[in-house]
């Protein structure tokens, strides 16, 4: 009997796979129908998840998406993704250097784009 409990890195192998598949999920119907619901529901993702697959592929999609839209670094920011970003990259350097590098990148944009509470540094 075959299970149908792939993970993320049996799917999505190279860095161009998991940005193809977060553009294919901002460029759905189903993300245009439900915009704001499923950016909440990532930024969700990421504040608890660990595993470094799944990350990447959570953080993979709101950089893309954050970039298109500022509204998604606000809500993370209200949501209190900055400090769990921080924790992140301190805690994977050494797991993925994709994933530190993205991580990185989110960081700065989502900082870029508004200001930082003091009490988030």
């Amino acid at each position: 009997m075959s299970s149908n409990s792939g993970t993320v890195s049996e799917y999505l192998q190279t860095e161009y796979d998991i940005a193809r598949c977060s553009y294919k999920l901002l460029e759905s119907a189903l993300f245009a129908a439900h915009q704001e619901y499923v950016r909440r529901q990532i930024t969700y993702s990421l504040l608890q998840e660990d595993s470094a697959d799944t990350l990447h592929l959570i953080v993979a999609f709101l950089l893309f998406d954050g970039r298109q839209n500022d509204v998604t670094f606000e809500m993370m920011n209200e949501e209190g993704a900055f400090p769990r970003l921080v924790e992140l990259i301190l805690e994977k350097k050494d797991d993925d250097a994709g994933l530190h590098r993205m991580l990185l990148e989110l960081l700065y944009e989502m900082s870029r784009i508004q200001r930082i509470r003091i009490e988030d540094l």
